[in-house]
């Protein structure tokens, strides 16, 4: 979390934060890193979307699918989109 992101406060963390309070500061350490591990073993994308990624590298490397400029792709989707009556001329 950057500085600027406001942290909110639910009931949830409140109760948290009660009871850390009644840590010891090694206890509240040791707290920190397993929150801290646990963050960094999840991941951003589910597994599923990862596959996804992950064939589409194997048939770019491949030289089965050529890659689409980004402007073009955006440009693609629109088209698509609009056609459908989902977004707006």
């Amino acid at each position: 979390m950057s500085a600027t992101t406001p942290i909110t406060s639910t009931p949830v963390i409140e109760a948290l934060m009660a009871a850390i309070s009644c840590l010891s500061r090694e206890e509240q350490a040791a707290l920190v890193q397993q929150v801290q591990g646990k963050m960094d073993q999840e991941e951003d994308f589910p597994q599923w979307q990862m596959d996804i990624v992950e064939e589409r590298e194997k048939l770019w490397r491949a030289g089965l699918v050529k890659p689409v400029p980004l402007e073009e792709g955006l440009r693609q989707v629109g088209e698509r989109l609009r056609a459908r009556g989902i977004m707006a001329e």
